[in-house]
């Protein structure tokens, strides 16, 4: 088929028919997407952790060294064990000391002991102020759960306490900017060279947070650090996609949600252990100075090669790939499968009695009411010799050669010229179009070059033109896409808020672990524990149920855990706790499961971009994250409520998109359009449908 999505499945089955290197290039993926970006994102809530903490002693009086329960108990404000954090009675040290050395006499330091304990307090009732006042001498931090952080260390507390929510605010913001940045730089230029330049730039700016000097130099960091996710967990995550065959793309998310998991108990772990910022930011970034191993080791994507006519280039890669797995593909396989399936589905066209070529019986109905015009099929290529300075004419012949996606191209362009009513919209010269489009190959293969690691193939660079008179000319496409095409616009708003959705659930559940009354370190462990089997159940759910309902009977359940959690009394934190971790259980399998779903919704053509666009939108929501967490000042199950009813909202919002299991991925435009018209609301999995 012209779009290639069959021939490119069957490659992938042969070349992993056997073997170990092909599993290992996946889970190498899949640890790339998950370990780093679980360290990166959530490391801030040790690293920001702000422990309690009341107002500091004037220090002449700390250097006699009582004891800081005592000191709360006589100098700050609270209520039934809880004391405020920003105001105390004030003592003066000169009274303080005048009464002291009345009342001690000649008793030193080093003699008192618990019999002076009561003369002590009537020394500090007798010097304090009569009512409260906020700290004047800084505060003093528990150590009980931490020896140190940012917090303590420069005392973001009180009236600087908004510094932590904004830094973490801010990094959000650098994932806005960041991750279209870098689907578009990878639907350019390749899923490869992409992930690579992320690998090298990300790797030491999370170093250099560990010797920020200020806090404002930490700030930015994290902002530089942000502009790397999640595209550093989606980018993986699409290669993984993309080179898999099509029975194993379904482990591609769920893995991932599971080493995603396995990190965040690791990171609880590490932080235990440590229990000091300086420490816990070194161990969560040094190690990942091996990910720069990773240029020997991934390939490019046979999909987005294919997708930018590079076939050759692509074989060249499943070759490889087969290779290493003990497997011999000849030279030139991949255009006897296109050639095999071509010939099959021509004959069922003829069986059914349509007199017409294979490409010109693909579907790819962009406006019912607007025919193609045939001679735009008919169109010749103007190529100029590079040597020779000579314009050679190429007819590319009607059922052999003509690309889907110029046809898709063309018409959308035919479309807005009939529609803006525009001559200017089509570019007539073909001299001034090959020129513009060499300049941007040249660009391109230059990129390609510096991050190519892979050896020449003679017998491969014989055969390209043969390729290339069966490729797809360059396939591109734009985010305007998104929104040019009705199906491909309503699936790509619905994944946008499904995306907001369930990554303020996730997101709100994983910070909100210093909510819920019990130990962080704790906590944050039984969260990342409970995602494990969370993604084990989503695996086996999607694989039987599909992806549409399997998502929308997550969502609904991690809701209604979460708006149930406003119905318990703030004296049960265990309860609290068990329908917290379950709705964080349904986050993280719903998550697992968006993933594979939105992979297979988009088109190749579109699919990092799209994901950039619409995590874009999600970043924003996600910019709330910090605000919706801090309401639980005012009620602990506030930022739950606000989650469950959410949650809810994008479960029943997901049975609007088509199911995915048992399709092929999408690869042109005219593939995602198609995909998912006719389907109805209430239907099941199709099984075992072929392709």
């Amino acid at each position: 088929m012209s779009s290639w999505t069959r021939e490119l499945d069957e490659a992938a089955v042969l070349a992993t028919s056997r073997g170990w290197w092909h599993e290992l290039l996946f889970y190498l993926l899949c640890g790339l997407a998950a370990i780093p970006t679980s360290f990166l994102v959530f490391s801030t809530v040790f690293i920001n952790a702000t422990p309690e903490h009341w107002c500091a002693l004037h220090p002449r009086i700390e250097k006699l060294g009582i004891e800081d329960q005592l000191i709360r108990n006589l100098t700050v404000p609270g209520h039934h064990g809880v004391f405020e954090s920003c105001r105390a009675h004030n003592i003066d040290p000169d009274d303080f000391f005048a009464i002291y050395n009345q009342t001690f006499g000649g008793i030193g330091d080093s003699e008192m002991n618990e019999g002076t304990t009561d003369l002590l307090i009537r020394v500090i009732n007798s010097s304090k102020s009569k009512e409260p006042s906020e700290c004047k001498h800084g505060w003093k931090f528990s150590t009980d759960l931490y020896k140190n952080t940012l917090v303590t260390e420069y005392s973001l507390v009180c009236n600087k306490d908004w510094l932590p929510r904004t830094a973490n605010t801010l990094f959000w913001v650098g994932s806005i900017v960041g991750n279209p940045f870098f689907g578009w730089v990878s639907d350019r230029y390749g899923r490869r060279p992409t992930i690579l330049l992320m690998i090298f730039l990300l790797v030491p700016i999370t170093i250099a947070t560990s010797f920020p000097g200020n806090y404002l130099t930490y700030i930015v960091l994290r902002i530089i650090g942000g502009l790397f996710f999640p595209a550093m967990y989606q980018l993986p995550l699409i290669l993984a996609l993309e080179l898999m065959p099509p029975a194993k793309r379904t482990n591609a998310g769920i893995v991932i949600g599971m080493l995603f998991g396995s990190g965040m108990c690791i990171l609880s772990l590490i932080a235990y252990l440590l229990r000091e910022w300086f420490y816990l930011s070194l161990a969560t970034t040094l190690p990942f100075i091996l990910t720069y191993s990773y240029f020997w080791l991934i390939p490019e994507s046979p999909r987005w090669l294919v997708g930018r006519g590079r076939i050759a280039d692509a074989e060249k890669v499943l070759r490889n790939i087969a290779r290493r797995n003990g497997i011999t593909l000849p030279c030139g396989f991949l255009l006897d499968l296109h050639k095999r399936i071509k010939e099959e589905e021509e004959i069922e066209i003829f069986s059914n009695g349509q007199l017409k070529s294979f490409t010109r019986s693909y579907d790819l109905e962009v406006d019912a009411n607007k025919d193609f015009n045939k001679d735009v099929f008919l169109e010749n290529d103007i190529l100029k010799d590079d040597k020779t300075g000579e314009e050679k004419e190429v007819v590319i012949d009607e059922t052999e050669n003509i690309s889907i996606c110029n046809e898709v191209k063309r018409t959308s362009i035919e479309l807005e010229s009939h529609e803006m009513e525009t001559p200017n919209m089509v570019q007539t010269d073909p001299f001034l179009k090959v020129q513009i489009n060499s300049l941007r190959r040249k660009s391109k293969q230059f990129v390609n070059k510096i991050f190519s690691n892979e050896d020449d193939d003679d017998d491969l660079d014989e055969n390209k033109v043969m390729y290339e008179q069966h490729s797809e000319n360059d396939c591109e496409a734009s985010p305007l896409d998104l929104f040019r095409y009705r199906n491909i616009r309503k699936k790509f708003l619905i994944l946008t808020f499904n995306w907001v959705s369930v990554g303020i659930a996730y997101n709100g559940l994983s910070y909100n672990t210093t909510n819920l009354g019990v130990n962080d370190y704790l906590a944050f462990f039984i969260g990342g524990i409970v995602e494990l089997p969370s993604y084990v159940i989503a695996w086996h759910c999607i694989e039987k149920y599909g992806r549409r309902w399997v998502f929308f009977g997550f969502m609904i359940i991690g809701g209604i855990a979460c708006l149930s959690c406003g119905l318990v009394p703030e004296d049960l934190p265990w309860v609290t706790l068990t329908l917290a971790m379950l709705g964080r259980l349904s986050a993280a399998a719903s998550f697992a499961v968006f993933y594979v779903q939105v992979g297979e919704l988009l088109p190749t053509v579109l699919r990092a971009q799209a994901m950039g666009a619409a995590s874009f939108i999600s970043g924003v929501g996600l910019l709330a994250c910090p605000y919706i967490v801090s309401l639980g000042v005012i009620r602990k199950w506030v930022p739950l409520i606000i989650i469950g009813t959410l949650s809810v909202a994008a479960g029943f919002a997901s049975l609007f998109l088509p199911e995915t299991l048992n399709h092929p991925l999408p690869q042109t435009l005219g593939d995602g359009e198609n995909f998912g018209r006719n389907f109805k609301i209430l239907s099941c999995v199709e099984r075992d449908k072929k392709y």
